[in-house]
């Protein structure tokens, strides 16, 4: 219906005043929450009648005298200072039941994306430990994006890049050996400031004990510690030889990314693609970059250092590249993924990261200019850290410590949906806090059990409806019996699923499509309680169960998207 408004607002505004593409475009359309004002309003004269120096309201009249008939409108009006409002027929606001009824879980779906192409990334936590629920929320948030823009028919790549191939990793690495040598001989005791310190450390040196025996076992370890970490590391590379540093590396990453893995299956999370740092160390692919970053005077040499010219591209000073060791930086490498990104021709490129990386958008946007040359387009979007937590108690945690709940812990105790939802509730950009105590409740508190009892409640209607051995029969011609203020509030709240779908991938705003979820259960659960839907007059009852079966299909395709279950028994 919007896009009609906005189509015979446009046709008038060519009319009028030869408007252009700019003009058009800026068409909005807006439900009318007070019924008085109509059913859908436009503040397009208001937007645009000082550029044509006019009065809002007279040219809001001169629009109105133009816009064509229509029989999905029963009429127009204009209130000061100059909306436009619109009255739709009740045949049209009926309609929408017939066509989700028509068209069950397609409803909601469109081809606005064309099939354009989208790799997004997200999560990508370092492959350090376990994911934990710092992580969660950029998963759900990056997951649902990707459905999102799936619903809106754009061809979703998602990815996981991980970094196997930095520091970070070589303190793991340190980290397993150390635990490693206090299992071969119980007298030895090291030192963990500056090293990872969780439980999974000990696993992972106990499955490389178990295995390789005293293949990595070094007799004077200790002698070789040093206070500055990346001596120490170099320190035993050189003695344990660079090999076999480099294979413990490799079974640690890989015994930690298939508890990530898992991890993520248990959340509902499934890639298309996995991609490693350290495969961009393989056949040139970040020299090459660094040599093209050179060759165009991208780069300079200080203290032994290569840096990049950031700041002359809008970044706060300028960063390493190759540190004076011939180290690579993570920006280094980050540049090189993200000339493999634009390798691959997507459109458009979305990097979902934590809220704390915000200062780290500049220097990757410039050198993602540098190479996509408008072909394609990048979109970062940061999305904050949750705050966990037991009630009033706040739930302190740290990964290098080991002083963390992971995210599989979550998932056990309050399960995939409520964790999933409650992620979703608040805009990504802002601080929210999650309350497990709340999430495993069963009662209206709890946004996730609220709606998934409003579409239980909707199931019962119809399990009853067989028990009575009453048939239900959809008959169109019906629904105007429809005519209850909360019938018509939900026809209304069905009518905006499709902008919803639409909005939120737009805006990236997952978290509307969910409160959205728990404002129709509202008016479901209020309809349930105030009115009988199995009544005896055969017409009214079919009709209510029409709108219940509307109800029901969109409960089921929201959840889908937000990646919950909807039970049919509570």
């Amino acid at each position: 219906m919007k896009n009609i408004i906005q189509n015979l607002i446009k046709k008038s505004l060519e009319k009028t005043y030869a408007a252009d593409k700019t003009i058009i475009n800026s068409i909005e359309i807006s439900i009318c929450k007070n019924k008085k004002f109509g059913d859908f309003s436009s503040n397009i004269a208001m937007k645009l009648s000082s550029k044509y120096g006019e009065n809002p309201r007279i040219f809001a009249e001169k629009i109105v005298s133009k816009i064509e008939k229509n029989s999905n409108i029963l009429k127009i009006e204009i209130a000061n200072p100059g909306f436009i409002n619109f009255y739709i027929s009740k045949d049209t606001q009926y309609a929408v039941i017939e066509k989700i009824l028509k068209e069950k879980n397609l409803f909601g779906k469109n081809n606005s994306g064309e099939s354009s192409k989208i790799l997004i990334e997200f999560i990508s936590a370092n492959p350090t430990g376990p994911l934990h629920v710092g992580h969660g929320r950029g998963a759900a948030f990056g997951d649902v994006i990707s459905n999102l823009l799936n619903e809106n028919g754009y061809d979703v790549v998602k990815e996981y890049y991980v970094n196997d191939a930095g520091k970070q990793v070589d303190i793991l690495t340190i980290s397993v050996l150390q635990r490693y040598h206090e299992l071969v001989d119980k007298n030895f005791e090291f030192s963990y400031d500056e090293l990872y310190q969780g439980d999974y450390i000990w696993d992972i040196a106990a499955e490389i004990h178990r295995n390789y025996k005293l293949e990595f076992y070094i007799n004077n370890l200790k002698n070789n510690y040093d206070e500055f970490i990346d001596k120490y590391i170099d320190n035993v590379k050189n003695i344990l030889s660079l090999k076999k540093f480099n294979h413990i590396k490799t079974i640690s990453v890989d015994l930690i990314l298939k508890d990530i893995k898992k991890t993520l299956n248990n959340t509902g999370i499934n890639f298309d693609s996995w991609f490693f740092e350290s495969s961009l160390l393989k056949n040139d692919n970040l020299s090459n970059i660094i040599n093209y970053l050179k060759e165009n005077n991208f780069t300079y040499k200080k203290d032994k250092a290569l840096w990049f010219r950031s700041e002359d591209l809008g970044d706060e000073k300028d960063r390493v590249l190759i540190k004076e060791n011939n180290d690579h930086t993570y920006l280094a490498t980050d540049i090189a993924y993200h000339h493999n990104k634009i390798h691959r021709n997507f459109e458009k490129i979305i990097n979902i990261w934590g809220a704390d990386h915000h200062g780290y958008i500049p220097r990757i946007q410039n050198a993602f200019d540098i190479f996509a040359r408008g072909k394609s387009k990048l979109i970062i979007l940061l999305v904050q850290f949750a705050n966990l937590f037991r009630g009033d108690e706040k739930i302190s945690m740290s990964t290098r410590s080991g002083e963390f709940i992971t995210l599989d812990h979550l998932l056990k105790e309050v399960g995939k949906d409520a964790t999933r939802f409650f992620y979703l509730t608040r805009k990504s950009d802002q601080h929210m806090d999650f309350d497990i105590e709340l999430a495993k409740s069963n009662n209206n508190n709890n946004p996730v059990f609220y709606i998934q009892y409003a579409h239980a409640r909707i199931c019962g209607i119809f399990k009853l409806l067989e028990e009575k051995r009453i048939k239900f029969n959809h008959n169109k011609e019906f629904l105007r019996l429809l005519i209850e203020a909360e019938e018509l509030s939900i026809i209304k709240k069905l009518s905006l699923y499709p902008d919803i779908i639409t909005i939120s991938a737009k805006k990236y705003e997952p978290h509307l499509l969910a409160n959205y979820m728990r404002e129709l259960s509202q008016e479901i659960h209020a309809y349930y309680n105030k009115f009988q839907i199995i009544i005896d007059e055969d017409n009214l009852r079919n009709s209510r169960l029409s709108l219940m079966q509307a109800s029901k299909y969109v409960l089921q395709n929201s959840s889908r998207i937000v990646g919950i279950n909807m039970p049919e028994k509570m």
